[in-house]
Order: structure tokens, then C-alpha cells, then sequence
């Protein structure tokens, strides 16, 4: 009987855990450095130009013109840059599409 409690408890315990936030956004690295203030920004597949704020954790690769990637994005709120090409996210997932 314990065994069993112990079993379902475990199981409980790892049924509660949140998910990571995976990458699940496809989209392209554009190079926009021809346009004042700008640097690499993001394009989705929809053809909206997101800018990039921070990275919860620096990517692993370095960034090239025109490269497929996923991503997983939230906005920032009351950003502002010179760039001025979309809004400005938070990047919590980026990795090279495969």
C-alpha cells in the first residue's frame, strides 16, 4: 500500500510541473545593419519584422543573414529603439531549424 502511495505521489509531483516554453515559432534572421540602428531582426513566416530585446540565455550559434531558425518570443512593453522596424520582443527559446 505504501508502495503505491509513493507511485502516485511521484507521479502527481511530475504531472504538475510546467512545461518549458519550447521553440515553436519558425521564422528567418535578416540582417538589416544597411538601416540605421539596426542590427539582426526577426521575420516570421507571416512577414512581420520583430526586433530583439533580450535572451534568456545567449543562442549557440553564430547569427547569418537569411538563417531558418525557431523561436519562442513575449513582448516588451514600452520599448522604444532606433531601429523602429516591429515591436521589441523577449527571446526565451532560439535554436537553428533543422
Amino acid at each position: 500500500m505504501q508502495r503505491a502511495f509513493f507511485c502516485f505521489s511521484l507521479l502527481l509531483l511530475f504531472a504538475c510541473e510546467e512545461e518549458a516554453p519550447g521553440c515553436d515559432t519558425p521564422a528567418m534572421l535578416i540582417d538589416y545593419a544597411g538601416l540605421d540602428g539596426c542590427g539582426f531582426v526577426l521575420v516570421l513566416e507571416d512577414g512581420e519584422v520583430l526586433e530583439m530585446g533580450t535572451f534568456d540565455q545567449e543562442p549557440d550559434f553564430a547569427f547569418e543573414d537569411s538563417l531558418k531558425i525557431n523561436v519562442s518570443y513575449e513582448p516588451m512593453d514600452n520599448m522604444a529603439s532606433v531601429c523602429m522596424v516591429g515591436p521589441i520582443v523577449r527571446i526565451t527559446c532560439i535554436e537553428k531549424a533543422e
